[in-house]
């Protein structure tokens, strides 16, 4: 049985996640490997959490939700995801990851400038 400090670490956990945007089942495995609990755990969590942020007016603004992705972000979701392959034994996932940071670290992420030649 968990305590009412570590349920809210969990929900909050979880918040963040879905407020950057990660697919629910990748929050779930999430949740489950971080706090050992289990996947229908980590899905009535997230549904806690996706209900506070349908009623919150504390989301991020619309500058905050449309801004470009940078290199320091994709590699921390990325070494996130990694730490969880470790953790879950997934070696194929391991491999893939880690070329996949190799391959973000060469990134200098999106041209924030037109392309067109009209503007």
């Amino acid at each position: 049985m968990s305590t009412q400090l570590e349920v809210q670490a969990r929900l909050s956990y979880t918040r963040a996640m879905l407020e950057r945007g990660i697919r629910t089942a990748s929050v779930a495995t999430m949740v489950s490997a971080k706090f050992c609990v289990s996947r229908s755990t980590a899905y009535n969590d997230i549904t806690a959490s996706q209900a506070e942020i349908d009623l919150s007016e504390d989301g991020p603004s619309l500058e905050e939700a449309s801004e470009p992705i940078n290199t320091d972000s994709v590699l921390a979701m990325l070494q996130h995801r990694l730490e969880v392959s470790v953790a879950t034994g997934d070696d194929k996932a391991v491999c893939s990851l880690i070329k996949a940071m190799n391959q973000a670290k060469q990134w200098n992420g999106y041209n924030t400038q037109s392309a067109s030649p009209f503007a």
